[in-house]
């Protein structure tokens, strides 16, 4: 066998097993955040701002609930569960309370079916090895094929694969904004005491919406679309919701790649209402506002502006 064939054999075999480790950890990475009950603190670090939380999860035969809350700064608190969210605004004497409008799921959430369609738009590759709040951690890239996305930069357990670090990259490969765990304990069954927020709800003034407002997939009814989206993005919902603060119905639309989604969001502009237009940043989230026939579009996503810049300009109605 001559030399250039044993190389280029090596390197299939290589590629191919590299290929199949890959997809192993997504999935595990996947399952983990899924199935696993765990508590821990992490830091959450967006250019100049730096936040410690506090979470508690627990998973009970494919129930999830959550517990996050702040210990620096003004107190927050959010629990969830796999229908809603309530948010606790303690020093402000408010709550706010939605019904989940796009997923139950928290990213990462990756079905095995979408792998192939994620490789068409990311190079997803391992990386090193590591150690993350005294855990052993391997390295995921996901690493985006053009500009319309930004790149990952996943860290997860060895033994449970629970993501315990993720940074978002901008298309220079500069971190956007980060989480990592300090300390976690995987696996320790989470009482439901430990869910109960701090902050009673009597003492606040919530804003939300009635379970008969809830969110609903309406495929017929809502009347906008975007016309120009980044290949691998296509249309997974499409909704009415009810604002909470404002009581008033809007139209949303998502779009995914599979990894990420990015909403458009449309509601008639009030006579009080001042419009929003042009580009808005916080961290990774970018949003994009204008106005359609006195109609407020807003297009919201972690994505790059051009994403939403590109989506924002071709919304049309489809009446």
């Amino acid at each position: 066998m001559s030399k250039v064939l044993l190389i280029l054999l090596c390197v299939i075999s290589f590629s191919a097993k590299s290929d199949e480790d890959t997809k192993h950890w997504l999935m595990k990475m996947n399952d983990a955040a899924l199935e696993l009950d765990y508590r821990g603190t992490f830091v959450y670090v967006m250019q100049n701002q730096i936040e410690v939380m506090r979470v508690v999860h627990q998973s009970q035969h494919g129930v999830i609930k959550e517990r996050i809350y702040s210990l620096n700064g003004a107190p927050r608190e959010i629990v969830r569960d796999a229908e809603q969210i309530w948010c606790y605004l303690p020093d402000r004497r408010m709550g706010v309370h939605e019904y989940r409008q796009v997923s139950s799921n928290n990213f990462p959430h990756i079905l095995p079916k979408q792998l192939d369609k994620l490789e068409n738009n990311y190079r997803i590759t391992m990386g090193g090895k590591g150690r993350i709040a005294d855990r052993k951690v391997v390295q995921i890239w996901i690493l985006p094929r053009d500009e319309y996305r930004y790149g990952h930069d996943l860290w997860v357990d060895e033994d449970t694969g629970l993501l315990l670090k993720a940074s978002l990259m901008d298309t220079d490969s500069e971190p956007i904004e980060q989480y990592m765990f300090t300390d976690i304990h995987i696996g320790k069954p989470i009482a439901e005491k430990d869910l109960v927020p701090l902050t009673p709800k009597k003492q606040l003034v919530w804003y939300g919406v009635n379970k008969k407002d809830e969110p609903k997939n309406i495929q017929g009814d809502v009347k906008w679309e975007a016309a120009r989206y980044p290949d691998g993005f296509m249309l997974t919902r499409k909704l009415k919701r009810m604002s909470p603060m404002r009581k008033q119905m809007v139209e949303h639309l998502v779009y995914s790649d599979g990894l990420v989604a990015v909403s458009i969001f449309v509601e008639k502009l009030a006579d009080s209402t001042k419009p929003i237009s042009g580009l808005n940043s916080m961290g990774a989230i970018n949003a994009y506002g204008t106005v359609i026939d006195n109609y407020q579009v807003t297009v919201v996503g972690d994505v790059p502006s051009k994403t939403v810049n590109m989506i924002a300009m071709s919304v049309t109605r489809t009446e």
